[in-house]
C-alpha cells in the first residue's frame, strides 16, 4: 500500500533545511500510524476531539531514540 501525505509549506521547510532521510520520515511517519491505530477510540469516535497532545507525548515517548537521532541532525 502507498500512503501520500501533503504536507505544510512550512514543515517541508524545516525538513529540508535539516536534510533528513526519507527513510526517517517513513519511520516516523509508520511509528505514529501504528500508535493511532493502537489507540482506543473515545467514546464520539473522535481520536483528537479534544486535543493531539497526549498522542503527540506518547509518540515521542515510545520512540525517544528515533527523535533523538533527528534531531541531532
Amino acid at each position: 500500500m502507498t500512503l501520500t501525505i501533503e504536507l505544510p509549506d512550512n514543515l517541508v521547510n524545516q525538513l529540508r533545511e535539516r536534510a533528513i532521510p526519507d527513510e526517517d520520515l517513513k519511520a516516523v511517519t509508520i511509528a505514529a500510524l501504528e500508535i493511532w491505530l493502537a489507540q482506543e477510540r473515545s467514546t464520539d469516535g473522535a481520536r483528537f476531539s479534544e486535543s493531539a497532545v497526549p498522542f503527540v507525548r506518547r509518540l515521542i515517548a515510545e520512540n525517544r531514540e528515533l527523535f533523538d537521532e533527528l534531531a541531532k541532525r
